[in-house]
């Protein structure tokens, strides 16, 4: 029965990434990019019609036949709230999105605190909330904040650096494996997310990309962190580590006062071009943490619909 109930699950995910993806689909259009029996679409359409999660889109312009149906995702079916906070100097800035099921923000709301505590963040949360959330997503620093039992919605709470990793890959698709790397401004270790065919890298216990376990980057580098050439030279071993064990396509780096053509030339004394991946180089990575977020947020709808 557990293993009839696991063909279904994926067999609705399926239907629905499919119809997320073109925008709308006929019966015959979800047979060919899902690979399933028409009977079997028949069968799954008819109960995600009734639970209103699919809608009918239509009739399709006649091609010389008689004219098809469409079906779409009911964008509006659920919504996602995603609050994440993030320190900087003595302010915690707490930012909320709100998004529909075709991943488009519908609200978005700022707001800097001095502290982050259960009344601050719950009146966050409160400002945003409407009928149509299914998931709160949380994403907090370094605070154990527990608001599960105050909500209704199912309540999600991941790290930062790991969301960031799945909306990094969720921006540059065209690499099957990416690495988000964020070096905090305060003297502290590096954070690492990574991302391989799709699927974050956690580890047994979740401390994969936990740069303080790794040998090489030995605990005096800290004694000229404050400095552009310390920074930059941290850099570099910690970028030594990654290519070295992961050899990815691509690292999005999020760091700030570091010498982006001296990390360059010193990866290039120790690597080939050909194993050097594409480096990135950003501000901040509020948007790919938000990203990250609202898709395993959804994946969590969806997977909780299929059952």
């Amino acid at each position: 029965m557990d293993e009839i109930r696991g063909v279904r699950r994926k067999n609705v995910i399926k239907i629905i990434q499919s119809l997320v993806k073109q925008g709308g689909c006929t019966k015959n259009e979800l047979v060919y990019y899902t690979n399933l029996s028409l009977s079997t679409i028949d069968s799954l359409l008819e109960e995600m019609l009734k639970s209103h999660l699919v809608i009918k889109a239509g009739y399709r312009e006649s091609t010389g036949g008689r004219p098809s149906m469409s079906y779409k995702v009911n964008g509006e079916f659920s919504q996602t709230l995603c609050i994440y906070a993030y320190k900087h100097d003595k302010t915690i800035t707490v930012i909320g999105r709100l998004y529909n099921l075709y991943s488009e923000m519908m609200e978005e709301k700022r707001k800097d605190v001095s502290k982050l505590d259960h009344d601050v963040l719950c009146s966050c949360i409160d400002e945003m909330l409407n009928a149509q959330v299914h998931t709160i997503c949380l994403s907090l620093p370094d605070c154990d904040i527990d608001i599960k039992h105050r909500y209704k919605q199912r309540v999600l709470v991941k790290n930062d650096v790991y969301m960031g990793a799945i909306g990094a890959y969720i921006k540059h698709m065209q690499y099957d494996t990416i690495a988000l790397l964020y070096q905090p401004s305060q003297m502290t270790f590096s954070h690492l997310g990574i991302v391989v065919h799709g699927h974050l890298v956690e580890g047994k216990s979740s401390i994969a990309g936990q740069t303080c376990f790794m040998p090489l980057i030995e605990h005096e580098d800290f004694k000229n962190r404050r400095s552009m050439k310390g920074r930059s030279r941290r850099l570099v071993i910690e970028l030594q580590n990654i290519i070295g064990m992961l050899n990815p396509e691509a690292i999005v780096i999020c760091a700030q006062g570091i010498d982006q053509q001296y990390v360059e030339d010193e990866l290039l004394k120790i690597f080939k071009m050909n194993d050097m991946p594409h480096l990135m180089y950003i501000d901040d990575f509020i948007d790919e943490v938000m990203l990250g977020m609202e898709s395993i947020s959804k994946d969590s709808l969806f997977d909780n619909l299929s059952r």
